[in-house]
């Protein structure tokens, strides 16, 4: 129960237990004013009415006209005229029920009407005695109209005073519902300073010093983000050509060299200038960058018809291209120009283009290769085009023999797709420093039928070739809300959901109605590509709000720390951040810290992917890296 709420609820009772105390009191007042009544009116009506009796000098008859006379006038139970010897000379009662009364006051109520006598005398002769009694009907009545009354003055009064108590209580505790509000806002991570100070000195020291800590959280944010921004300059960039570097294009690979890529593969080239040695001897160090800055604007601008291209200068004397979906002849035909290009500009220079030359090599590579074989091929066909004739070589795509053609495939995923034949199956991410479980990392299984089934890795590619893979996605998701008892535990799963499916404008109204519709019966996270909240946060704040609505998280892959300005961070606040091992393992300690800065103070966890040793296991620990997903995991006992 709010403090709002508990503080109404005890004004509340106070003020309706004295309103009740008075009304009581006010009552039993009116109770007893009523009875003194009935006996002073039958008191005085004794007096007076014997006095007139004594004047009939004993004559019956006009002592009992003149007693029905005033019976008839008053209101009264009883009047008795009695002699001497206490016999009854004439008596007059009336005899009725009390309808106009709730039976329950009456029965709460008693009320004694006193019997008042005095004497009547004829003379010095006594005639005999008459006795009154007042009808308690008519105080009963007076007694519950008042009863009613009160009633009435006092609802009105409690209602009032109901409604004065919680304006008042409103306009008390309206700064502890700022105070409310920013404590919810830090819960969440967000940065709210609120302006406007209560005068109460108590909320007042309250509010001053949650301001202080959320600054001195913002101050941190704002730090971590400043120093990260710059060491990725530092990592991330040549300083001479202002490209990339050989560690960004490391850290970028595996999003191309994967399973789900969104490119099936490409060209990468890597260029390689030789006779730097006499081009700086006969230049001069000076000049030979310039020439350096030249063949990189040659090597960025050939590069940017090919989407997701990435040129980076790995060494002192060699580039690479990395081309998703250039074809081999548009390689070739590319680094033919890069090759008149930059042997142009070094005739133009005054070198000799005999000493001084560019080789271009060429690797078809496809998204399933490796970092290493795509390095071990690039380097391979680079050592074949400095013994080439036009110095330019292509190592193509070792063929593999396929189990299945690419109709096959597209038939069986189509199968699927029509007979929902997807199933989940989930992996483990641990928290080694803690030894227990994070959360369960939901992958996807196609079953045809009980003796055929296809891994995520075996038919993932096929349907990115075929176009599929987001019709999979829509069937899954779908399947994970309307059947969610495929799940056994209700543990927190993760869910990664593609750049490709997410992006789609349909997605986003796809799940709104699925999340209408059906609650989950486990805490669920939804895992976005980084390359995407980053770019579009508009479009996440649409995922983020929804998700907020229905208490899901997000989370973060594929992170390499590109972003310009890490704010995103703070206004998407992801549970975590997912990012290769070797990631973590390539950063330096001050780029690591600043990282940290920024997550520790927003409460987002780092996870390494890809662990698949101990050895692993025991260098991130090194950095600080406690949570890990990857084969690692099942040699960690929880």
């Amino acid at each position: 129960m709010t403090l709002f709420k508990q503080i109404a609820l005890i004004l509340s009772l106070f003020l309706l237990i004295i309103l009740t105390t008075v009304l009581i009191l006010n009552f039993q007042s009116a109770n007893k004013g009523v009875q003194d009544r009935l006996y002073e009116d039958a008191k005085n009506t004794a007096t007076s009415l014997s006095l007139s009796l004594g004047s009939a000098n004993g004559d019956l008859s006009m002592m009992s006209t003149m007693i029905n006379a005033n019976f008839d006038s008053g209101n009264y139970r009883n009047i008795t005229l009695i002699d001497v010897d206490n016999i009854t000379l004439y008596d007059r009662t009336i005899e009725g029920d009390i309808t106009a009364i709730p039976k329950w006051f009456f029965k709460a109520t008693k009320i004694e009407a006193p019997i008042a006598s005095a004497n009547v005398s004829a003379g010095w002769s006594q005639v005999g005695i008459l006795k009154v009694q007042s009808d308690a009907t008519y105080a009963y009545k007076q007694l519950y109209a008042i009863l009613i009354d009160l009633l009435i003055s006092f609802g009105v009064i409690a209602l009032l005073g109901l409604i004065i108590i919680n304006l008042l209580i409103h306009a008390i505790l309206k700064p502890l519902k700022e105070v409310q509000k920013q404590a919810s806002a830090i819960m969440r991570n967000e940065f709210i300073i609120q302006g406007e100070i209560p005068y109460t000195k108590e909320f007042k020291d309250v509010v001053l010093g949650m301001n202080n800590m959320v600054s001195k959280v913002k101050a941190m944010f704002d730090k971590g983000n400043e120093e990260l921004k710059m060491h990725k300059e530092l990592e991330y960039i040549d300083q001479n050509t202002a490209l990339k570097n050989r560690q960004y294009l490391i850290d970028r690979l595996p999003e191309y060299l994967k399973i789900d890529a969104s490119s099936k593969g490409g060209i990468n080239i890597i260029v390689a200038l030789s006779g730097m040695i006499e081009a700086n001897e006969k230049l001069g160090h000076q000049d030979v960058d310039k020439l350096f800055i030249e063949i990189a604007n040659i090597l960025r601008s050939s590069s940017k018809i090919f989407k997701n291209s990435i040129v980076a200068r790995i060494n002192g004397t060699e580039f690479s291209l990395l081309l998703p979906d250039c074809t081999n002849e548009e390689g070739l035909e590319l680094a033919k120009n890069i090759y008149d290009y930059v042997t142009k500009i070094i005739k133009d220079c005054g070198l000799n283009k005999d000493e001084t030359f560019i080789s271009l090599g060429l690797y078809a590579y496809i998204h399933t290769d490796t970092i290493a074989q795509l390095f071990s091929n690039s380097d391979n066909a680079l050592a074949q085009a400095k013994f080439n004739k036009n110095n330019i070589h292509l190592v193509k795509t070792e063929n593999t023999n396929e189990v299945m053609g690419k109709e096959a495939w597209k038939k069986i995923i189509n199968q699927a797709l029509f007979k929902n034949r997807f199933s989940f199956v989930s992996w483990s991410v641990i928290n080694t420093k803690a030894k227990k479980l994070e959360h369960h990392v939901l992958s996807i299984n196609l079953t045809l039928d009980k003796s055929t089934s296809y891994s995520y890795a075996q038919f993932m590619a096929p349907a990115i070739q075929a176009g599929l893979s987001s019709n999979i996605y829509t069937n899954v998701v779908s399947m994970l809300f309307k059947t969610p008892t495929m799940i056994s535990s209700s543990s927190t799963y993760s869910l990664r959901l593609p750049y490709e499916y997410l992006d789609m404008k349909e997605t986003y109204e796809e799940i709104r109605e699925l999340l209408k519709n059906k609650a989950l019966p486990f805490k669920l996270i939804i895992e976005m590509p980084d390359k995407l909240v980053r770019k579009d946060s508009q479009h996440i704040k649409l995922y983020k709000d929804l998700f907020q609505k229905y208490d899901i998280e997000i989370g973060i892959f594929e992170f390499i720390g590109e972003s310009d300005d890490y704010q995103y961070l703070q206004e998407l606040r992801p549970a975590y951040i997912k990012a290769e091992s070797s990631y973590f393992m390539s950063q330096s300690a001050q780029s690591l810290s600043a990282l940290r800065l920024i997550t520790d103070s927003i409460s987002i966890s780092l996870i390494a992917v890809g662990v698949v040793d101990i050895e692993t296991v025991d260098a991130l620990e090194k950095k600080g890296i406690h949570i890990i997903q990857g084969l690692a995991t099942e040699l960690i006992e929880v």
